[in-house]
């Protein structure tokens, strides 16, 4: 098996508009694509990374749990995103007016992270490589 990256991160959001500026305005995603449901109904909005890397929102809505294949949208931990510069990255997060949950560490696998959330407080982790770091191994 070979893969190749992030294809996409999943999220059932509440409220679509504050998470589309959120993931637009604030961390400069670009929106791609907008699935329906078999009646029309808005059931989930692509946005892009960068090509070939998505976060897939899900409108919070009746029955989406069986619009899911039955998941019952527990288990989610984090999205990690990696930057290319951490200072930079959070100085740009808090001129937008994003809280970060933590300052900038240094991790145990050799990577500068950052953390923030988003509106519905699921976390971000923001991650530098470094030429230590693990992942790059």
């Amino acid at each position: 098996m070979n893969i190749n990256g992030l294809a996409h991160a999943s999220f059932k959001v509440s409220d679509m508009d504050k998470a589309v500026k959120f993931y637009f305005d604030g961390l400069g995603f670009r929106d791609k694509f907008e699935l329906k449901d078999e009646n029309g109904k808005p059931w989930i909005k692509y946005l892009e990374i960068k090509p070939g890397q998505f976060l897939e929102l899900f409108y919070d809505f009746e029955g989406l749990e069986k619009a899911t294949h039955g998941y019952d949208l527990v288990g989610y931990l984090h999205l990690s995103l990696e930057v290319e510069d951490i200072k930079k990255t959070a100085k740009d997060l808090q001129d937008k007016g994003i809280h970060l949950d933590s300052e900038i560490k240094y991790g145990p696998d050799y990577s500068y992270q950052l953390w923030s959330s988003d509106p519905d407080g699921n976390q971000i982790e923001f991650m530098q490589y470094t030429d230590k770091s693990l992942q790059l191994k």
